[in-house]
């Protein structure tokens, strides 16, 4: 029997490798690549292999074609013999993650995995422990929870554009909870450790992962990780605390359309300054006494280059990339290439 990958991203060359390492037969499908935009009978397929982040209304569909409709997440519980341990929450899921992983590989061997970038069926059997990030995405497709931990670490609106609704999107987090074992709104990874471990951890150096509340110089924190309401207040809050009262700027993009174009108050920056396709939408969801809006981040860091040297800036856009760029890191990049060039 052939199975047929749904997507062809980064999790859809991962169960291409996965099928090729099992000599499996397979098709590939994806709308927004020619080679494999093609007319498919979904319901001769033995297996449709879906990569999480498709919408779902285009997923729902495909169970009522097919059966036998399969995440990467269920193809890892049924293949995988590590300890699992599913880290989800609206914000802090990939530092906590990150940083419980150290811990974890100072005591035995692990795995990084899941949202966080690290294919789940690259990392079959390859650790005693798999640390998992889930999003709300993998987790509203999973068809079973076999994590033997599950850590829920907060829930706020977020991702509407794909659930629908709040109350949806806190149901698909809640399912984390269905797990062996569950604990709910604690983000310290020593007590988590412990949690599972009944074990002690040593006290260690942290690293941290790129573009989360990052400091670039003593007056620029690159923030490009932010991508809701949620992480900017945080951003904000500590930017205000960093910056010892001193005046600093906000310059935040992205697509608000993911937090049904929430309203927000914003309190601690001087300016905001708005930049990118999506610029209008953001400006009329932000309220701030002093705003400004630009085409692009060039035209932000030519309007003051002349105090660039003295100027403190927190770049949290608040909201996922949307048009501007492919997702948080390449926005990062961008963030800190133009600053360099202007600076």
């Amino acid at each position: 029997m052939t199975s047929l990958i749904y997507g062809y991203g980064k999790t859809g060359k991962s169960f291409e490798r996965f099928l090729k390492n099992r000599n499996l037969k397979y098709d590939i499908y994806d709308k927004n690549n020619k080679k494999y935009n093609k007319d498919y009978e979904f319901k001769r397929y033995s297996q449709i292999l879906c990569s999480p982040g498709i919408p779902r209304d285009t997923y729902n569909k495909l169970t009522q074609l097919n059966n036998n409709v399969l995440t990467d997440l269920d193809i890892f519980f049924k293949e995988d013999n590590s300890i699992k341990i599913g880290i989800t929450g609206t914000n802090r899921k990939s530092t906590t993650a990150f940083h419980l992983y150290q811990l974890f590989e100072d005591f035995e061997s692990a795995s990084l995995v899941g949202n966080i970038g690290n294919t789940l069926l690259d990392n079959i059997n390859k650790a005693k422990y798999s640390i998992i990030e889930l999003s709300s995405f993998q987790l509203d497709k999973m068809i079973e929870n076999n994590l033997d931990f599950g850590i829920l670490l907060n829930i706020d609106k977020d991702h509407i554009d794909y659930h629908g609704s709040f109350e949806s999107y806190k149901i698909a987090k809640q399912r984390i909870l269905e797990s062996n074992k569950s604990i709910s709104y604690e983000l310290d990874p020593y007590k988590l450790f412990k949690w599972i471990t009944k074990i002690k951890p040593r006290k260690i150096n942290f690293k941290n992962l790129s573009y989360r509340y990052q400091s670039i110089s003593n007056r620029v924190i690159n923030d490009s990780k932010s991508t809701n309401f949620h992480s900017l207040s945080y951003a904000v809050k500590k930017a205000s605390l960093d910056f010892k009262d001193e005046e600093y700027i906000l310059i935040t993009c992205g697509d608000p359309a993911k937090e049904d174009f929430r309203n927000i108050k914003i309190f601690g920056p001087e300016q905001v300054y708005i930049f990118g396709e999506h610029s209008k939408e953001i400006d009329k969801c932000i309220m701030h006494n002093k705003k400004n809006v630009f085409d692009n981040l060039e035209d932000i860091f030519k309007s003051f280059r002349d105090k660039l040297d003295s100027q403190n800036i927190l770049f949290s856009p608040g909201y996922p990339s949307g048009k501007d760029y492919k997702d948080f890191e390449e926005r990062g990049d961008v963030f800190n290439r133009t600053l360099k060039k202007y600076l």
